[in-house]
């Protein structure tokens, strides 16, 4: 049967099937999917992997064994505290500036010439310390310009009573 419309003089005429051209929207595809996929890579390549602590509810073990390494970096409204493994609680004044961040630096190279197979790190935060800051904290925990410090850092608040 064919398909037959009216023209406005009253004549019908045949309607044939229209083709249906897809070479623009392949030639979008062809530049559009690469396009995304290089998109992906780079936006992988700027983020940072975080461990979240996990809680380990093990048995007492026997005295013998020595206890696990840890080292925490509080930073606070009122300055930055360092508490870990082998060295005293450490405070220390915070502005975001150098100088705030070197003391901190050589403290914490000191404790990775001490444990040098270390690589864990946990900052607390509170909760209205500016991002700047934060990420300002962990980039002198991770690395100085000589060898990395402590690249596995995770991240929690601090709990304020």
């Amino acid at each position: 049967m064919e398909n037959r419309r009216t023209t406005r003089a009253g004549r019908r005429r045949s309607v044939g099937a229209a083709d249906l051209n897809i070479t623009p929207f392949m030639n979008l595809m062809v530049v559009l999917i690469p396009f995304l996929l290089s998109g992906v890579v780079f936006s992988r390549l700027a983020i940072l992997e975080m461990r979240l602590p996990t809680s380990q509810n093990t048995p007492a073990e026997s005295k013998t064994e020595k206890e696990p390494f840890r080292l925490i970096v509080t930073l606070r409204q009122t300055g930055l505290t360092v508490l870990g493994s082998g060295i005293e609680e450490t405070r220390f004044s915070f502005k975001t500036s150098a100088d705030d961040l070197s003391a901190m630096s050589e403290l914490l190279q000191k404790v990775k010439s001490a444990y040098p197979m270390e690589k864990s790190l946990i900052l607390l935060s509170e909760p209205d310390i500016p991002y700047e800051s934060l990420i300002a904290v962990m980039d002198v925990c991770r690395e100085t310009e000589e060898h990395a410090l402590f690249p596995e850092i995770s991240i929690g608040e601090v709990k304020t009573i």
